[in-house]
């Protein structure tokens, strides 16, 4: 991402919203509000009028989310004029280290976007949002949207206990692949397995075709790592266990080091990049949208510009199981957005928070802008889609997660600094062949519980 940091302003008009029935089977079950938990801010009393006072509602998100939130922001603002929106825009890998410094200071912003709750909620950080959930009314939507944000009582457990955070839709990962390439190489629908891929792979190769373009200056090797583990673990249960800090939870498996061999023996095959630990997630979809590259692991937020910049040969399909028919598997995770303990405006923050889900035009926006399937009351009307469009194909690939229980949370969000700290560095040594499967797998889950006893 662009290490420069945004400060806009976004204006726009506004609608109502919400979210398909299905996404009851997201992610995992998670628990009701329980009592007021000693870790966490609960606010003594909530309000959902916004009232007549001129306010300022600071909002601090991720470079490439700041045109998103400006036009939810601007949406915001029209339906109350009272409020001016403003949004500041940080760089991703930035932003998720310096939240703790950010929300424990003085000028404290009112909602941040979040990849990983990590010490915040042990540490008094961010506001326990369960009575703002009672009073919109979010106790009634289906609860699994919100597994990912809930915290227990140990302030690291996720999955389970108050709720922390919500945000406007959910990222989704898959393959996006080049149809006028596919075809040169013969591929003439998605393949339906592993080895499938891994042959296209090679025939890519052997064409003098970049087999996979893919980014590892800022993480995006960690996409088919996660991928390949499932797949060799035969399900989610072990991944999901250590992303949501169960306790006992352990990655260093015989699934891990035989996904880290394959993700070494593919960049010494010559299926990424020679220069992958270079290309950041804007160089990426980039050069895939001019051609360089059959494939490209990535996430549905890239799908509205790919559309625009593919030139209609992109096309989007699950990463591919072992065998034929078994069920596909995702990462996916909520655009979390938190309240900070110390917010000057934690109920109009609630406010924009209740917006943004429910709102048709915020939610439109979510899927035009990011390609986001939005959250929200399992009764509300999805957006709209162009049919046979690449942003249309990456909701029906929510969809067929929805019905095979296949998404779940990404690796890089198990702690605060996996993403920065380990998984990136790590998997860059991987590929390039100064770590070995088994050191790599025995890093990981010796930085995970190292920062688990800080």
């Amino acid at each position: 991402m662009p290490t420069t940091t945004l400060s806009r302003r976004s204006r726009r008009p506004a609608h109502r919203a919400a979210l398909p029935v299905a996404l009851v089977a997201l992610l995992a079950s998670c628990g009701a509000p329980g009592a007021q938990s000693p870790l966490s801010d609960t606010p003594e009393s909530v309000s959902t009028s916004i009232g007549d006072t001129p306010v300022t509602l600071q909002v601090l998100v991720s470079t490439p989310d700041v045109a998103l939130y400006e036009k939810l922001g601007q949406a915001f603002q029209d339906e109350h004029p009272t409020v001016t929106v403003q949004v500041t825009g940080e760089d991703f890998n930035n932003l998720t280290t310096n939240v703790p410094r950010l929300i424990s200071g003085t000028e404290v912003p009112d909602l941040v976007r979040l990849a990983s709750f990590g010490n915040l909620v042990e540490d008094g950080l961010l506001t326990n949002l369960d009575p703002y959930a009672e009073a919109y009314g979010w106790t009634e939507w289906p609860q699994s949207q919100f597994a990912s944000t809930r915290v227990g009582e140990d302030g690291r457990q996720r999955g389970t206990g108050h709720l922390y955070g919500a945000g406007p839709g959910f990222g989704l990962t898959g393959v996006y692949y080049n149809t006028a390439l596919a075809a040169r190489i013969g591929m003439t629908e998605p393949p339906a397995t592993l080895d499938a891929f891994e042959e296209s792979l090679q025939k890519a190769k052997d064409a003098g075709l970049l087999p996979m373009m893919v980014n590892g200056k800022d993480g995006g090797l960690a996409y088919p790592l996660q991928n390949l583990q499932m797949n060799y673990a035969g399900g989610t249960q072990v991944v999901q266990d250590w992303n949501y800090n169960t306790p006992g939870a352990n990655i260093d498996t015989p699934a891990l080091v035989d996904a880290a061999a394959t993700l070494q023996r593919w960049g010494q095959e010559g299926y990424l990049p020679a220069d992958v630990n270079s290309i950041d997630q804007t160089q990426a979809p980039a050069r895939f949208a001019e051609g360089e590259g059959v494939f490209f692991p990535s996430g549905n937020w890239q799908a509205p510009t790919l559309q625009e910049t593919g030139k209609g040969e992109i096309g989007f399909f699950l990463f591919p199981p072992e065998k034929a028919g078994d069920p596909v598997t995702a990462m996916t995770a909520a655009g979390v957005l938190a309240i900070p303990t110390k917010a000057a405006q934690r109920d109009v923050a609630a406010a924009f928070l209740d917006f943004v889900q429910t709102d048709p035009g915020a939610r439109q926006s979510t899927l035009d802008l990011l390609g986001l399937p939005p959250g929200g009351p399992a009764d509300a009307p999805a957006p709209d889609s162009e049919p046979g469009s690449l942003v249309a194909g990456t909701v029906e690939s929510f969809q067929t997660l929805l019905e095979s229980d296949g998404l779940v949370d990404f690796m890089s969000n198990s702690t605060a600094s996996m993403h920065a700290s380990t998984l990136i560095p790590q998997t860059q040594l991987l590929v390039s062949g100064k770590t070995s499967p088994a050191e790599f797998s025995a890093a990981i889950q010796a930085d995970y519980e190292n920062e688990a006893e800080e």
